[in-house]
């Protein structure tokens, strides 16, 4: 390779052995011949701080290892970069990590960065603010991931212990009115998703029809529902047939506009932000240049 990788690691990400990473990345570095340093993340790293190490060291990748949190973070700091994202998985669910086909193992990761071309990936561009390279969403699963962290859940188990709770939980729907250049009209949802990829973490398709390199995103809508549809709609979340359910409408836009009757919170690739009543989305094609295998998305 003869360049140089900048590691930015999530000191609480679940390879860190610290001494181990380091070594294995030491010797990564032998066998590519590439320079390297490391920078780990402080709890309230932001991508403009993030932004700020990245210009000074100058690398020609940024190796982003931690969850999908910290996958967002450094993302944002490379948005019309010329250094490109790579990506070692290392969260509870790994969202985009997994629909991009990327494996979880750290050599299997670091083999597949080092030998893969950069392709684009598109971003969503929420309220002139965030970034949102995988699903956001308002509603049930914004919830299960607030209740996540609030009890300290760790992994796939723990998201699923949320969602039963959840699921048994009094529902809360709630309206809006949303305008894009194909519709302008209110809806009442259980769910309303903005979905640069196909699936979840948990590997639930809410969006079988997503690409995220195709300068759009679909919004998912889904309507309150009878009890008794629960299980089917469940079924076609798994089986990525969500589309075509009574309850749900999905529109492929690359702009839009959602004002809500109350305040709702907003889940960003696996991050909570509070309080929102009005919602402005945007499509940014190939925002960012990240290395995977295409062949396998």
């Amino acid at each position: 390779m003869n360049g140089k990788i900048l590691f930015i690691i999530n000191p609480t990400s679940r390879f860190m052995e610290k001494s181990e990473t380091e070594l294995k990345i030491a010797r990564f570095s032998e066998t590519y011949k590439f320079k390297f340093e490391i920078y780990y993340t402080e709890k309230l790293n932001c991508p403009s701080r993030i932004r700020e190490e990245i210009v000074a060291r100058k690398p020609d990748i940024a190796v982003a290892m931690g969850g999908d949190g910290t996958i967002n973070h450094v993302a944002s700091a490379l948005i019309n970069s010329e250094t490109e994202l790579g990506i070692i998985p290392a969260g509870s669910a790994n969202g985009l990590a997994h629909n991009l086909g990327l494996p979880s193992d750290f050599d299997d990761a670091m083999h597949l960065i080092m030998k893969e071309d950069a392709k684009p990936l598109d971003a969503i561009f929420i309220n002139e603010r965030y970034y949102s390279y995988h699903l956001s969403d308002i509603g049930i699963n914004a919830r299960i991931v607030k209740r996540f962290e609030q009890e300290g859940s760790k992994g796939l188990t723990g998201y699923g212990k949320q969602m039963i709770k959840e699921l048994f939980s009094k529902r809360d729907t709630f309206r809006f009115k949303i305008s894009t250049s194909t519709i302008n009209r209110r809806f009442k949802a259980e769910l309303l998703a903005f979905a640069n990829a196909r699936s979840f973490g948990t590997g639930a398709v809410i969006n079988p029809n997503g690409r995220m390199d195709d300068g759009e995103f679909e919004i998912v809508i889904i309507r309150p529902y009878s009890w008794w549809a629960l299980f089917y709609l469940i079924r076609m979340f798994l089986f990525g047939r969500l589309e075509k359910h009574r309850y749900v409408k999905v529109i492929k836009t690359t702009e839009a506009r959602i004002k809500f009757d109350r305040h709702q919170d907003l889940q960003i690739d696996g991050e909570i932000v509070k309080g929102i009543d009005t919602l402005n989305l945007k499509i940014i094609p190939a925002a960012v240049k990240i290395r995977y295998n295409s062949n396998q998305n």
